[in-house]
């Protein structure tokens, strides 16, 4: 078991430097040059208000943040989450997992984002055409955590990704792995994430056809239709390494820290910070965090949120949290989440 555990942790090691040289051997930061943005969005009003979550995610939103983490669920749990966003986009996410008999735990996701509506322009009209049409990212997968050993957990998320705009549209296979890791200092756990592991993301449709001239020094010719060559996207790839610490922890209170180091390809390397107390035995909670500090043109300023967690005496339980994320720039976005355990 424990041979089985350094080679996972090999495998992330060299994924994680993959990644690195990548950054290192491009010499810039690649900001902007990824497809599926949205994947990069945090879920869960939890980890959102942590802004560090590699080693703290332990709902249904950490089969898209780090699956090692759906293995800490106690119980059956769902949880839905719907973000107004930016002008009328919105952002919503549904997760639900359940105990397995062999103490791990299986989940599906259903991530998506709704561009909204868009005025139509063409070339021909130009200008407005008087049309609308819209635009979303979706993604859903399958994800499954196990302990390999009481202080190791791993997991993993297969999904599938889809982009649409008007009438083409874009879809990829992606994976994300990761493992938790409480380390015998007490109170510390590691965790290691990578996630959006996949093919490119490359469009296609009826949006691409085009009336061609393959000959436009001559007139009369007869003019095929053609299709524009679009090119393939990788996805945000992004590796996680982070720690947290319950400072203090006992049946009244619990405050813990947390870090993050992000290395994602699409942006430069930087580091999230975060903490949460919980008050009353788990019922009440404060949180807040900085995410992605050194990060070249971060726009995200700070995160906080508040939680509370409410556990009927026939095992049926409700939890609702809120988070707070400014920006420097586009303005403030608030997130709710709702929890069902049961």
């Amino acid at each position: 078991m424990i041979k089985n555990m350094k080679k996972v942790l090999f495998t992330l090691f060299v994924l994680g430097a993959l990644i690195s040289g990548n950054e290192v051997q491009a010499q810039l930061s690649k900001a902007g040059t990824a497809a599926g943005e949205f994947l990069r969005i945090p879920v869960g009003s939890r980890s959102a208000g942590m802004s560090a979550y590699a080693a703290a995610v332990n709902d249904p939103s950490a089969m898209v943040l780090n699956p090692a983490g759906l293995a800490d669920i106690e119980t059956n749990e769902v949880l839905v989450e719907v973000t107004p966003w930016f002008l009328d986009m919105n952002h919503t996410y549904f997760g639900a997992a359940m105990k397995t008999k062999t103490g791990g735990a299986f989940g599906v996701h259903v991530l998506a984002f709704d561009y909204g509506e868009f005025d139509e322009t063409t070339a021909e009209a130009q200008g407005l055409t008087g049309r609308t049409f819209s635009a979303y990212s979706v993604s859903f997968g399958v994800s499954y955590a196990q302990y390999l050993i009481p202080q190791f957990t791993i997991g993993g998320t297969a999904k599938v990704v889809y982009e649409q705009i008007a009438k083409s549209s874009a879809s990829a296979l992606a994976f994300d792995i990761g493992t938790m890791y409480d380390t015998p200092f007490y109170g510390v756990r590691f965790g290691v994430s990578v996630t959006n592991v996949g093919s490119k993301l490359q469009m296609s449709g009826n949006d691409l056809i085009i009336s061609s001239d393959p000959d436009q020094a001559n007139e009369g010719n007869y003019k095929p239709d053609a299709i524009l060559a679009t090119k393939g996207y990788d996805l945000p790839l992004m590796l996680k390494v982070g720690l947290s610490w319950d400072a203090v922890d006992n049946d009244q209170i619990r405050a813990t820290l947390s870090v993050d180091g992000n290395n994602p390809t699409n942006n430069t390397q930087s580091v999230s910070l975060g903490g949460e107390i919980a008050l009353l035995n788990e019922q009440f909670f404060i949180r807040g965090g900085i995410p992605y500090i050194g990060q070249e043109d971060a726009i995200e300023t700070f995160n906080g949120g508040i939680g509370m967690r409410y556990q009927s005496g026939n095992g049926l339980g409700f939890g609702f949290n809120y988070s707070y994320h400014g920006y420097q720039y586009l303005g403030d976005i608030n997130k709710l989440s709702v929890q069902i355990f049961f």
